[in-house]
């Protein structure tokens, strides 16, 4: 691993501590695509994203904010779907589908 890899690392892992955040990761696409469309019924709106979520395309990214909060919504085919965010919510998202959650991302 090289150097400026280990910085940039140190770096996301400081931030995910600072802010209290965390991130499920591999979610599978069925699965992510229920929690993202959950979120909207609940009043959150999608921002920073083209459209709607779409798994036909290769990747999609958006962020849905409610208040102050806000949810870091990422897919791709190769990786399927991540979600970061406050602890709080994240964890619930968790427990409520049975998916583990990280203090910070494995990549």
């Amino acid at each position: 691993m090289s150097l400026f890899t280990k910085i940039r690392r140190a770096l996301t892992v400081s931030k995910f501590k600072r802010h209290d955040l965390k991130i499920i990761e591999t979610i599978p696409t069925e699965t992510f695509a229920i929690i993202y469309f959950q979120f909207k019924e609940k009043g959150w709106e999608l921002t920073n994203a083209r459209g709607d979520l779409d798994v036909s395309l290769d990747s999609w990214q958006g962020k849905l904010r409610k208040g102050t909060s806000t949810l870091v919504f990422k897919w791709n085919n190769d990786d399927e779907g991540e979600i970061a965010g406050l602890t709080r919510i994240v964890e619930g998202i968790g427990k409520d589908f049975n998916l583990t959650v990280q203090s910070f991302p494995s990549k």
